[in-house]
């Protein structure tokens, strides 16, 4: 008795972590979550690049050639060899803004994985759930058989008495190849299920299907810790960083450079430059760079306002199916606990003759149907909960 006691215990850890350890090798194998990670380190190195000055620009050229001969000449002394070098000199203050830029949307990409976890972590128990649900319909379909079969036995004892008619067993197993096909049908949705779930998890994994239990609902709801609420707020961010660099963006870029001119018989020429670029259109550019920028805060502000209005009236209406759902399921069991003592009294009827096949086969009819609308309640009470959490 013991060692029964152990196994079953056993057993339901087993079916209890299944779900958690499905999760885990999702979180941990899915190919789409690693890809954030060479996103960050794509904009840690756009992030340092952008600290660095553009590269110098070098230059060979021959000057002032007269027309009679195209080379540098003593007779033309104005004619030189000339190597230049310039750089172009981005304010520090430009450079350190452009890299806080690329620094927030590191933080962006973080917010960005946590809206895709929260969704794949949604959509492998939905399907977790749909995948344990054809065992709850397996399940239920072979208890529908056994009654079935021993329908068949009673019917067959009394049609060898001459008390049951041919067509009464006739009935009695087109009923059971119908249950026959709806066992292959669970198979079948347990089969695309799995599927589904391999490719979400990025791997197989062994799965045997939890019993269908109903999760509890989440109590608490935060609209400010919903993942998209704090990706907008994020992305808010990069805007207001862009925005910092818009500000700068009119002032002077530096220009730098220097040429040797090399003259064939007189003394070889040096220059060198210095310029800036000059804000002159100040009013019609650069401000309305930041006047953009400035718009798109305030719209993604709105924007931000919207998605914390959605997700409240979606975890609410998901709060409401759930309770709505769980009411039903309780009218169900009732009606099943019912129906039972129903074909009880209907099977000693039959076996006394004092009623038809057909009655108790409509009485089953019923029955199957509830129980089937049991686990299908359970198992979308377990789908809402699943979209709940994902929403948290």
């Amino acid at each position: 008795m013991k060692a029964f006691i152990t196994l079953l215990l056993l057993l339901t850890f087993g079916f209890g972590s299944e779900l958690k350890t499905l999760i885990d090798f999702t979180l941990k194998n899915n190919p789409r979550l690693k890809s954030y990670e060479n996103l960050k380190m794509a904009f840690e190195y756009r992030s340092k690049f952008s600290l660095s000055l553009p590269n110098p620009q070098v230059a060979v050229a021959f000057n002032n050639l007269d027309t009679e001969k195209f080379f540098p000449r003593k007779e033309n002394p104005m004619s030189s060899f000339g190597l230049y070098i310039a750089q172009r000199y981005v304010l520090p203050s430009k450079r350190l803004r452009e890299a806080r830029i690329y620094d927030q949307k590191v933080s962006e990409i973080d917010r960005m994985r946590e809206v895709y976890e929260k969704d794949l972590i949604k959509e492998v128990k939905v399907l977790y759930w749909e995948f344990a649900y054809s065992f709850e319909m397996e399940r239920i379909l072979k208890d529908i058989k056994r009654e079935i079969e021993s329908l068949l036995e009673i019917t067959e004892e009394k049609y060898r008495y001459g008390k049951a008619l041919l067509s009464d067993l006739i009935m009695l197993r087109v009923e059971m190849l119908k249950v026959e096909e709806k066992i292959a049908e669970a198979r079948r949705i347990r089969e695309v299920a799995l599927k589904k779930i391999y490719a979400l998890a990025g791997g197989e994994i062994p799965l045997r299907g939890s019993p269908l239990e109903i999760q509890p609902f989440p109590k608490e709801f935060d609209p400010e810790r919903n993942v998209r609420v704090r990706l907008t707020r994020e992305t808010v961010e990069v805007l207001k960083r862009e925005l910092e660099r818009a500000k700068v963006e009119h002032y002077p870029d530096l220009f730098i450079s220097a040429g040797y001119m090399i003259r064939p018989d007189i003394p070889d020429l040096i220059t060198l430059r210095l310029g800036a670029t000059v804000p002159i259109w100040y009013r019609d550019r650069e401000k309305m760079l930041v006047l953009e920028k400035t718009e798109r805060i305030n719209s993604k502000l709105y924007e931000l306002e919207d998605i914390k209005l959605r997700v409240t009236g979606d975890f609410r209406a998901l709060e409401s199916t759930y309770r709505i759902k769980k009411e039903i399921l309780s009218t169900v069991e009732r009606e099943i606990e019912e129906k039972r003592k129903e074909i009880d009294a209907l099977l000693i009827a039959y076996r006394y003759e004092r009623t038809d096949i057909r009655e108790i086969l409509r009485a089953y009819r019923i029955l199957w149907s509830l129980e089937f609308d049991r686990a299908r309640l359970i198992k979308e009470l377990n789908q809402t909960v699943a979209k709940a959490e994902a929403l948290q």
